[in-house]
């Protein structure tokens, strides 16, 4: 395990999950009417992400393992996840940390949006950029004990290939999709269970 950093996080407007899933509905439930082309599609992503993320809290149930290594977390701990509804990474990483958060009541789960916390992505940033979602431990004494995301270093490796190749953006895109309609909670599980275990 690396030694912790101190670098205490301070998330611009900070939600719970209950206000995040809330916001998120709300803005689903608005017309379209008046919005331009990037807009509408940024709400389609959003309509069909808030589906993906209902889907994995209905049918994923944590595997024995997972179980085990979330319960060997040692609080408290404060997992701030920095994600848009957008995201669909995000779609299937935050179902489990809404789980873990209330199996362990010394966790404490607080969601940032991305434009409001451009600062804190610059502190992690994936290949130079500000990729979502970013999952960033503290620990009680303001330490960063882990960092994980956007995604599992299997479609992460996945996705660059394609764009490295210059795929279309609707193939990478429909590659995502299908990669995480598979299997791909899975492996956020998995990682996120080596993640834990290394606490």
């Amino acid at each position: 395990m690396a030694q912790p950093t101190r670098a205490t996080i301070r998330l611009n407007n900070p939600l719970s999950v209950d206000q995040y899933m809330s916001q998120w509905r709300a803005t689903n439930s608005l017309p379209l009417k008046g919005l331009d082309k990037i807009e509408r599609r940024y709400r389609f992503y959003s309509k069909y992400n808030l589906e993906r993320q209902e889907r994995v809290e209905s049918e994923w149930l944590p595997s024995p393992t997972f179980m085990k290594e979330v319960d060997g977390i040692v609080g408290p701990l404060t997992f701030f996840f920095v994600t848009d509804d957008w995201c669909i990474d995000s779609a299937y990483s935050l179902p489990l940390l809404q789980w873990i958060s209330s199996r362990k009541k010394d966790i404490q789960l607080i969601i940032g949006l991305k434009n409001d916390n451009l600062q804190v992505l610059d502190e992690y940033l994936t290949d130079g950029a500000r990729s979502i979602p970013k999952l960033i431990i503290e620990n009680q004494a303001g330490e960063i004990v882990a960092v994980w995301g956007p995604q599992p270093e299997e479609i992460r490796l996945i996705r660059k290939n394609l764009m490295d190749n210059q795929a279309e953006g609707s193939v990478v895109s429909g590659t995502t999709i299908e990669w995480y309609a598979n299997s791909g909670v899975l492996e956020v599980e998995k990682e996120l269970g080596q993640l834990f275990s290394s606490l």
